[in-house]
């Protein structure tokens, strides 16, 4: 876990409490609030896990990378052929 992964599942939370509050009071700016933090904490969430991902597979980031690299560099070598 990094920072990234806890304050995204903080966020979550309390996005989920805020559109919760939001709904039993009948506030609807509430509501969308609680609605935007939640989706913010998820994408944070998320993105944490993939930068833990990432630092404990080293060896597959490294290989994605390379054929990503090579993809291109493909793609860009045939933009030069005639059709």
């Amino acid at each position: 876990m990094n920072i990234d992964t806890i304050a995204g599942e903080g966020t979550a939370t309390k996005g989920d409490f805020k559109r919760g509050l939001g709904e039993v009071t009948g506030d609807a700016k509430l509501q969308q609030d609680g609605t935007v933090d939640q989706l913010t904490g998820e994408l944070r969430k998320g993105f944490g896990q993939v930068r833990d991902f990432v630092n404990n597979n080293k060896a597959a980031s490294y290989t994605a990378a390379a054929v990503f690299g090579l993809a291109v560099l493909n793609s860009l070598r045939g933009k030069g052929r005639a059709a």
